[in-house]
């Protein structure tokens, strides 16, 4: 039972008792659960304390910050949930019924992780997926009476790796403040709170988020592990580990001010800073998919939840993921483009689980629109056109259109076969996949982390003047036999969360779980995100072996402020000498056109462009990512921002 007694030396307010009483009844009518067990609590019990109310869990300007309510729309709150990992938990047991107790073990240990750590607690030898389904507390994901009660122990060491945090029965809660009240919580949970620095550190994050997992042989015989997942390990050898950015830095909006973190009772101080639980990822997909059959995966969120996470997702696909700049040259009539690509994040890019892959497209057109040159096109589901092979190596240099450069890990099994079975997963057969900035080959555990392929000997990849850590590729098109004098260059960073072959695999099987995803599959949208393009305008007067796309100095577009928003913005830019015409557009992310902020004739200066959130007919826009333009002569600058309503 739960406590909801007062000590007497407290003498509460009216006050205090009706606003717990509107934190349970806020709660209770959310749909998260109210279970609990001896380790664990469902996430409505938390979310009675830690949900707006009056002036708390809300910033100064009024914005909702509840706890619940970012988090409960994330891939760890729908972890158990999550049709495509149930979907292929079920296809590798086909593949090894022998093995099926491992294998659901092994996964519902970070996916399921309150109902597989109760389980083992109370002496279970291991975890089932039946077990799971029958337990409301087993489906909260990875809710908050995990995170914040895995104890200091052997993190950032294989003793915590794959799993292997560590609970404790003494109900402990860490969190980050070191000046707090614990009677409060305490009396209403049975939980004390108390200060734990790891709980702000990149290693607790890495006890599921550095995955090995067994692999087997011809045979079905476990022959060694794999490194299925190693984001600590890439952070670990990158500068973001050094320069004291965490995990939280970048998937935990950081709020600088004071905030109230909880709503009972009412004398409860603030804290600051405060890091909102929203748990960004790039996985825009598989949240498409639940916001869009809530009844039949049994979500706790709302559309416009899933909305507010898919929008906050790509938007750090496309700001934070990396940089894309291209510059041409001619060589008689051959176009040579350089394509330079630059990880901005603290870990490979794409990252996680190697079923995700990004590359480039690259189109040639004429002015009378006829495309001339394309690598990389793709079509509405997601699959790459004109592949020369179902294999594609890494490339330095592409002068043919069925070469593509796709950033990937491809998994192979003993033999060297390409695998889609992770348990058949030995080794990478290709790990080109853009290392973080920093990244070196001598590092410690190197070969858990690999460059694997002709990427390994590529001296443009990685590598900065023969200096090892660069963070970047450099990829150049050779285009051959072009007379044409007027050309327009489009390039485009292009991710997919999950690759097609991947799913044409996983459809193979036959079962009740790859059965209920196939419909929402079916029906998902499997374009994959633009998260970076550039656009060059070649004429006659580019033919001199200059780049084509560099503006002038004193023609600029600048980051919006704020952004997010969810009221007004502001756009500075800058018109140089000899601009005349610019045009400055709003579109958004599927490249519609939205409105036009400014199109006329300015003179040479500093100007700012105010955008309200409203299309060309004054309708407010949905939530989402945008991209404004500004456009002069034949140039063509371009930024994204994040509208939040």
């Amino acid at each position: 039972m739960w406590h909801f007694g007062i000590q007497a030396k407290i003498t509460p307010s009216l006050f205090s008792i009706l606003l717990a009483m509107s934190g349970i009844v806020l709660a209770q009518s959310t749909g998260l659960p109210t279970s609990e067990s001896s380790l664990f609590s469902g996430s409505a019990n938390c979310a009675w304390c830690h949900s707006s109310l009056s002036n708390a869990l809300t910033d100064s300007k009024g914005n909702d910050l509840s706890i619940d309510t970012d988090w409960r729309s994330t891939m760890m709150a729908n972890s158990g949930k999550d049709p495509l990992w149930l979907a292929k938990v079920e296809s590798e047991v086909l593949e090894n019924p022998a093995l099926q107790a491992v294998i659901e073990d092994k996964c519902t240990t970070c996916h399921i992780p309150m109902g597989r750590t109760q389980a083992v607690y109370e002496g279970a030898s291991g975890y089932t997926l039946a077990a799971a389904s029958a337990d409301e507390l087993a489906m909260d994901g990875v809710s908050c009476t995990l995170c914040h009660q895995i104890q200091d122990e052997n993190l950032g060491t294989d003793d915590s790796y794959s799993g292997k945090y560590v609970i404790a029965d003494s109900r402990q809660i860490f969190g980050p403040y070191k000046n707090i009240s614990p009677m409060p919580m305490f009396n209403q949970t049975g939980y004390t709170p108390q200060f734990g620095e790891h709980i702000g550190s990149s290693e607790m994050c890495a006890t599921c988020h550095t995955l090995f997992t067994p692999f087997i042989d011809d045979e079905g015989q476990i022959a060694g592990t794999f490194p299925e997942q190693t984001p600590f390990l890439e952070w670990e050898n990158s500068i973001f580990s050094t320069q004291d950015k965490e995990c939280q830095s970048c998937h935990m909006q950081r709020i600088d001010e004071a905030v109230t973190i909880s709503n009972s009772p009412p004398w409860v101080g603030t804290q600051s800073p405060f890091w909102r639980h929203t748990f960004v990822g790039a996985n825009t997909f598989v949240q498409g998919i639940l916001r869009d059959n809530p009844n039949d995966i049994f979500v706790t969120a709302t559309t416009a939840q899933f909305d507010s996470t898919i929008a906050r997702t790509q938007s750090m696909l496309l700001e934070q993921t990396a940089k894309l700049t291209v510059e041409s040259a001619w060589e008689d009539e051959t176009l040579l483009l350089t394509v330079s690509l630059e990880n901005l994040t603290g870990h490979k890019f794409p990252t996680g689980i190697p079923i995700r892959r990004a590359w480039l497209h690259v189109q040639v057109q004429t002015e009378n629109g006829e495309t001339v040159f394309e690598s990389g096109e793709y079509d509405t589901n997601g699959r790459i056109l004109n592949l020369s092979s179902d294999f594609e190596a890494h490339h330095g240099v592409i002068n043919s259109a069925n070469q593509v450069q796709i950033y990937e890990a491809v998994m192979a099994d003993v033999n060297d076969e390409i695998t889609y079975t992770l348990l058949r997963a030995a080794k990478y057969k290709k790990d080109n996949r853009l290392p973080p900035k920093g990244f070196v080959s001598t590092a410690e555990r190197y070969d858990d982390m690999a460059i694997v392929g002709e990427a390994a000997k590529d001296p443009s990849f990685n590598y900065n003047d023969g200096k090892e850590g660069s963070g970047t590729d450099i990829v150049r098109y050779e285009i051959r036999d072009l007379s044409e004098k007027e050309l327009k260059v489009e390039v485009e960073l292009v991710y997919q969360t999950v690759k097609p072959a991947f799913i044409d695999d996983l459809l193979s099987h036959e079962s009740a779980a790859v059965d209920r995803f196939t419909a929402p599959y079916e029906n998902a949208n499997k374009m994959p995100v633009v998260i970076q393009s550039a656009e060059l305008e070649l004429g006659e007067s580019t033919r001199v072996g200059e780049t084509a796309n560099k503006a002038p100095e004193n023609f600029a577009l600048q980051q919006n402020y704020p952004n997010p928003f969810n009221g007004e913005t502001i756009i500075p830019f800058s018109v140089g000498e000899g601009m005349n015409y610019v045009e400055l557009q709003i579109f958004d992310i599927a490249g519609q056109f939205v409105k036009t902020l400014i199109k006329n004739e300015l003179n040479p200066g500093e100007y700012t462009a105010k955008w309200n959130g409203s299309n060309e007919r004054g309708e407010s826009v949905s939530t989402g990512v945008y991209i404004y333009t500004l456009r002069s002569e034949n140039i063509i600058l371009n930024r994204k921002f994040l509208y939040l309503k």
